[in-house]
């Protein structure tokens, strides 16, 4: 089994409990930061070895540039690339604020601080819903739309997984899915230290069969579960290990139909 997980996280300013985002776009907008590669609907800002930080609606959204091998592997690149992500952060301020680094699945956003520049491509990208087409394991009759979400208050953070090195994960990808939501999916909310944001988010993007049939630059198939949110990423690496067995299991039972149907 190979692994991967491009989990979006949040640069805020803080005003009592309330985590407020402000998005890369933003920042740019304010002459903060500056892109070094990707593209208008993905501009990176951290281009590093292993991993990059890229623009993904008003989030920050990793990307591992080569297939893990194991937990352990997950585990490290999560943390390395998290404390990389924060010293960007650190130098950074927003009308005088400092930003902070924020690893949870549901934030706040001020529509107010973004409307005047929503014909800038960038900005705008944060206030659609559903722009990449994904699929439903379970729900058969879901179909991907756009959604308009300039007067939403909320944005969430995902932390999708990325399994591959058994075909039968392509081939077979709705069952693949269901098992993973089964094992990952129930895991992974069962452990959240945000349940109350679980439940924001499973209004929009945190529903049980959500998924990506992938083909990687290396040729491997495989999927992308895109049901977890980003709470999982600050998990101690004993209980990463859980939740990587977990999905190891889930996946031996394409390997063994009639032991998955029990």
């Amino acid at each position: 089994m190979l692994y991967g997980t491009d989990p979006e996280v949040f640069s805020c300013v803080k005003h009592g409990n309330i985590n407020e985002v402000i998005s890369p776009a933003l920042l740019e907008v304010d002459g903060q930061i500056n892109p070094c590669g990707g593209d208008i609907k993905h501009p990176v800002y951290i281009d590093e070895k292993e991993f990059s930080w890229m623009m993904d609606g008003v989030s920050f959204e990793l990307t591992v540039k080569k297939p893990l091998n194991n937990s352990k592997e997950v585990y490290s690149i999560i943390n390395n690339s998290l404390e990389c992500l924060k010293l960007f952060l650190d130098k950074l301020t927003w009308k005088g604020e400092k930003l902070h680094l924020v690893k949870k699945p549901v934030v706040h956003i001020n529509p107010s601080e973004y409307l005047s520049n929503i014909d800038n491509e960038k900005i705008y990208q944060g206030f659609i819903f559903g722009c990449d087409p994904d699929e439903d394991g379970i729900e058969t009759d879901y179909e991907c739309s756009t959604i308009d979400v300039s007067t939403h208050i909320f944005r969430y953070g995902g932390g999708h997984i990325h399994f591959s090195g058994n075909e039968k994960l392509f081939n077979y990808s709705r069952p693949a899915i269901q098992l993973l939501a089964i094992f990952v999916g129930n895991f992974c909310i069962a452990n959240s230290t945000f349940p109350e944001h679980e439940k924001l988010r499973a209004g929009t993007y945190g529903k049980p069969g959500r998924f990506r049939k992938q083909i990687y630059p290396n040729g491997d198939k495989g999927i992308e579960y895109r049901t977890p949110s980003n709470s999982w990423i600050s998990y101690s690496r004993t209980k990463m290990e859980e939740l990587f067995y977990l999905g190891e299991k889930a996946v031996s039972y394409l390997d063994d139909f009639e032991k998955g149907r029990e």
